[in-house]
């Protein structure tokens, strides 16, 4: 077969992986939503009274819980543990949205199994279906990357390809089951780094989003998530105050709820040795504080939708909006720290809007005109969702989409803005690409990782710490020779630091790729890179 004729026919693979992954992300979110449709109703319906708002939407009980609040406790600790076992069972597997990102970042895609998505679904299902607080775009971002990673394999497309087409099929379920697809594009092309956008990744999720979202509809037909009839004028001096007011609060409350989640993670790590015990307590206490506070159980969609309107933000005391920012965070940390099935990305729309609908009803209250409820409770949900995920833009245009609009106001874009400003370094997805290494450091990083790997031995971090303190090469406790970056192990290898880095992971280098994601996961990264900078290696 002549090259030409080589090359379609990679291109017709990688195309039908494509339209695969698609139809596979619409019926992965389709089937997501009436599973957790019914668990919900089955399980935490049957202790509290739901109120539907649109189909797929409800609310709980604006007040405290009156009859049978005793047994949310028992449910919702049931529900997890359930869940902990079927997690259990489900072996080795990647954990939501940022373990599929860092599989696409390291191409490393064995973790992305069918038997993970069954899990992640039935897991999701139990733990918010019995009130345990999450979102559900973790879940259907597994699904969907999953169902692709299948596609992949069998059509044995390379790796590279098949990072971009589970990548794609990531971000159309997310739009999918939002029935947002060009954010859940965007959404898929801004989530594998922490700062820009992929834009190899938006050209395969652009023809994806469409065909999961065709397959949604047709299964459900088109209904805005959260359609509003108004978001007020384009521009208004006193909104667009609000809303930067907005903006600065989702600042604060994002910071919380990021700084929260990793912390309490890394405190509860130790409880995990024991996850049936831990999952029963913090279970039974998400229940307890879900008697006082029952908008924060679940996934609390059906909380944005009454706060989009102000006789909606009228029916909560006061008391209630100022603390359901605070005890969502702490609700979805604790629920999913501890053996819960959820995602994170969902909590961080309820928080934002959430917090929106408290800058209203205060600006309300101080005899302000802050324009409709809904623009600030909007403005809070993408105000804290772009900057908790590290992807506004994506943010901005999502939440034009489930409100049914075209174009944002001013205000929301300006809130997300500053926002993402002020909380630059965090983000809820540590797997994330960080800001690009300049070239020097990048293939001093990768001379070194491929040597490490070739002599089966990874590098000296106690002669790297030792060049580091020691200032210079050639001063006592330096690496050995003129080049710090040069041990007596890897003497005779060639020196890879002037091949491109495209080259060298291309197609043509199997052997080579292979050994820089061995070497990536063995964490040598991080000395190799400072190691750079005492080479002298710069932009």
């Amino acid at each position: 077969m002549t090259a030409d004729g080589r090359r379609c026919g990679r291109w017709g693979a990688v195309c039908a992986a494509l339209l695969l992954a698609g139809v596979a992300a619409g019926l992965g979110a389709a089937t997501l939503r009436v599973v957790l449709d019914a668990a919900t109703h089955v399980l935490l319906g049957s202790v509290v009274e739901l109120v539907p708002i649109t189909d797929g939407l409800w609310h709980t009980p604006v007040g405290p819980l009156g009859e049978h609040a005793l047994l949310v406790p028992l449910l919702v600790a049931a529900g997890m543990m359930a869940a902990t076992l079927l997690s259990r069972w489900g072996g080795r597997q990647v954990n939501g949205t940022d373990g599929v990102i860092e599989a696409v970042n390291t191409r490393d895609l064995t973790g992305l199994t069918v038997r993970g998505a069954a899990v992640k679904l039935g897991g999701t299902a139990l733990t918010l279906g019995s009130g345990g607080s999450g979102g559900t775009e973790g879940p259907v971002a597994q699904i969907a990357a999953s169902l692709g990673a299948m596609f992949t394999r069998r059509l044995r497309l390379t790796d590279a390809e098949a990072a971009l087409v589970v990548t794609a099929a990531l971000g159309a379920g997310v739009g999918a089951l939002f029935q947002a697809p060009i954010g859940g594009a965007l959404l898929a092309a801004e989530l594998l780094r922490r700062r820009g956008i992929d834009w190899q990744a938006l050209l395969f999720a652009i023809p994806v989003a469409p065909v999961a979202f065709g397959v949604f509809v047709a299964l459900y037909g088109y209904d805005p998530m959260f359609g509003v009839e108004d978001l007020g004028a384009f521009w208004d001096p006193t909104t667009t105050a609000v809303l930067i007011g907005v903006g600065l609060a989702c600042a604060v409350t994002t910071r919380l709820y990021v700084v929260s989640f990793h912390r309490v993670g890394r405190l509860l790590a130790p409880a995990r040795r024991r996850p049936f015990v831990t999952a029963a307590v913090a279970g039974a206490g998400v229940g307890i504080v879900g008697i006082f506070v029952p908008m924060a159980l679940s996934t609390g969609y059906g909380t944005i939708s009454l706060q989009l309107s102000s006789t909606g933000i009228a029916l909560l005391p006061l008391w209630m909006v100022l603390a359901l920012p605070l005890v969502k965070i702490a609700a979805t940390v604790v629920t999913l720290h501890a053996g819960g099935v959820g995602g994170v990305f969902g909590p961080a729309m309820v928080i934002g809007a959430s917090t929106g609908a408290l800058c209203w009803r205060l600006a309300t209250d101080a005899g302000l005109a802050p324009g409709p409820a809904a623009a600030c409770t909007l403005a809070g949900l993408a105000a804290c969702l772009g900057p908790a995920v590290r992807a506004p833009l994506a943010a901005i245009v999502f939440t034009t989409e489930v409100a049914g609009y075209h174009l944002p106001p001013i205000g929301l874009v300006l809130a997300v803005i500053i926002a993402a400003a002020c909380t630059r370094d965090i983000t809820l997805f540590p797997s994330q690409k960080p800001n690009q290494l300049s070239r020097r450091y990048r293939q001093l990083d990768m001379s070194v990782m491929l040597k490490s790997v070739v002599m089966n031995k990874a590098p000296s971090t106690r002669r790297t710490g030792d060049a580091i303190r020691s200032g210079g090469p050639n001063q006592p406790g330096s690496a050995v020779g003129d080049d710090p970056m040069e041990f007596d192990d890897t003497r005779g290898l060639p020196d890879l630091t002037d091949t491109p880095l495209e080259e060298l992971l291309g197609d043509h280098h199997p052997d080579v790729r292979h050994a820089y994601h061995t070497a990536r996961r063995r964490r040598a990264a991080v000395g190799i890179i400072f190691a750079g900078h005492n080479a002298g290696g710069g932009a």
